[in-house]
């Protein structure tokens, strides 16, 4: 029996040392979307990236970008990937917030409307952009979710059209990509504002038109504009280095992957979005290969270029410098890294 016993407790030690060693790091992460611009994210967590860091991401998606930094301030998950001015309110308003990265070097969510809006409209291929935007009036625009990438963007080009959303169009709020879709095959809405697959869904699919192809960026003062951005509290960066830098080591990876093997970036996310068809799909990586970065590094020019479209939306200067907030030390360690 003693035998027995010191056998039993062996195998309990040995067990709880194999445990430790491979016992991975959990990490939340908030999501307002599941479209394309979280696609280095995904090709991340669908293709074992984060296992590698040591990480055990848990994904967590809110009703749009302004829930999912709500989710973080308030400490249910310890990363965001949401919209870039949505960091920066969060530490205008008392709760410090940190940019940490880059996810999409592009104002992605497309703005495409049904066939019926089009024609009334009179939409055409080479219509020019200041009767784009003055034909957003009237119509009527969903968006994911308040406070999101998509309703900060319907808002600014509203505002570059001289239009008020609330009162010269109709903004609504879905945040499910399958309702928008139904209400947009029932002409319910007129269209909407969302990245793809949803907006290619809705152009090969449902008969819609593009009219402002973010993407491909169509509308010139937003081109090479970073929507969606890596954000965490400071004091969850200062506690944990470590997790944050393993963080941005796997973005960096599947960042490098997506640009350097994209056909193994696709299989890895295919099953995500398998009730996507095949055509729709390879538009949708076609339209978006190039919006992603090549590093999560951030530039003091680019969150120079946020903070300016926000006060300028939001009728308010935000104070302080790009340095204020964001912080690049954390990618460059990451990329660092990499290279040994």
């Amino acid at each position: 029996m003693k035998a027995r016993s010191i056998i039993v407790a062996i195998s309990m030690a040995v067990g709880l040392m194999a445990g430790s060693v491979h016992a991975a790091d959990k990490l939340k992460v908030a999501l307002g979307t599941d479209g394309f611009v979280h696609l280095p994210l995904f090709v991340a967590y669908d293709g074992g990236l984060f296992q590698e860091e040591g990480l055990d991401v848990e994904l967590v998606k809110f009703k749009g970008g302004g829930a999912a930094m709500s989710g973080l301030v308030g400490g249910s998950v310890e990363i965001c990937s949401c919209s870039v001015q949505n960091a920066i309110n969060a530490t205008e308003k008392g709760a410090p917030v940190k940019l940490i990265g880059a996810m999409i070097d592009q104002y992605a969510s497309n703005i495409v409307v049904t066939e019926e809006a089009a024609e009334r409209i009179g939409l055409t291929p080479d219509m020019p952009m200041e009767k784009r935007l003055a034909a957003l009036k009237g119509l009527r625009i969903a968006a994911a979710g308040a406070g999101g990438s998509a309703d900060f963007l319907v808002r600014h080009l509203a505002g570059a059209a001289k239009l008020s959303p609330e009162s010269d169009m109709s903004l609504l709020y879905m945040n499910d990509s399958g309702a928008m879709l139904a209400s947009f095959d029932r002409n319910r809405i007129d269209g909407f504002a969302l990245s793809s697959p949803t907006s290619d869904i809705a152009v090969l699919d449902h008969k819609g038109k593009l009219l402002i192809d973010m993407s491909a960026g169509q509308y010139e003062p937003l081109a090479g504009y970073p929507s969606i951005a890596i954000s965490a509290q400071d004091k969850w960066l200062v506690d944990n280095r470590d997790k944050a830098v393993k963080f941005l080591r796997a973005i960096t990876k599947a960042d490098e992957l997506i640009h350097n093997d994209p056909e193994k970036a696709k299989a890895a996310v295919r099953k995500r979005f398998e009730a996507t068809s095949g055509p729709v799909f390879e538009a949708a990586w076609k339209s978006n290969a190039s919006t992603y970065p090549k590093t999560p590094a951030l530039t003091a020019q680019t969150v120079g270029r946020v903070i300016q479209f926000l006060g300028e939306l939001q009728g308010a200067k935000i104070e302080g410098g790009p340095q204020k907030y964001f912080d690049n030390s954390y990618v460059e360690q990451a990329v660092a890294e990499l290279k040994k």
